[in-house]
């Protein structure tokens, strides 16, 4: 074999052998496993979890904010929160909302909110009550108990159309209950929405 092929062979080798060492690093680095009692060591890791756990239902652009991190960051972090079962994420329609599974929340909740039907309920709540005209629709169903169609319609400054959109989204979440009477349509809260908002008030 001539000299310079031979020399061009093992230097094509050596970048190959580079390039695995470069890209098993990475992998070390990035892409490490973690034991589930080590997860929340690394310290923006442990921010993420302790803002979720303290501030249920937040959407992923509003932790960015709050920590101030960058987008990938936080969805580096939270995915590996995910993975260990730290967190969990539910949709609200174009929002990622995240919850925290630690056992120690889980020992506080009453047996009912333990109930699957229960506890999805009541993070459908919470995560309503993160958005502004759901939360004066509900909050104003916790002090009054009953409201006609127009009621709300003033309360939340928006149309009657508005009303029926969100009424309506309610409605299918299991949150609110309506009856018609005459040609008016009055709203409650539903009696498993009234134990979970009337917990969340207490809180």
């Amino acid at each position: 074999m001539p000299e310079n092929t031979k020399l061009k062979r093992q230097a094509l080798l050596f970048l190959a052998s580079t390039c695995m060492a470069s890209y098993s690093g990475t992998r070390r680095r990035y892409g490490r496993e973690f034991k589930k009692e080590d997860v929340l060591e690394q310290g923006t890791r442990s921010a993420i979890f302790e803002l979720i756990r303290e501030n249920e239902g937040l959407h992923f652009r509003k932790i960015c904010r709050l920590l101030d991190k960058k987008m990938g960051v936080v969805q580096y972090h939270v995915s590996v929160l995910e993975k260990h079962g730290l967190i969990r994420a539910i949709r609200d329609g174009r929002y990622k909302c995240f919850f925290a599974t630690n056992g120690e929340k889980n020992r506080m909740v009453s047996p009912d909110d333990r109930d699957p039907k229960m506890e999805s309920l009541r993070e459908t709540i919470i995560t309503s009550l993160r958005r502004k005209t759901p939360q004066v629709l509900i909050q104003h169903l916790v002090k009054e108990n009953v409201a006609s169609h127009q009621a709300l319609s003033n309360v939340a400054q928006v149309s009657p159309q508005a009303i029926t959109f969100h009424t309506q989204r309610l409605q299918s979440f299991g949150i609110i209950e309506s009856q018609k009477e005459g040609r008016q349509k009055f709203y409650t809260l539903s009696d498993n929405a009234r134990l979970i908002t009337d917990n969340l008030v207490r809180r």
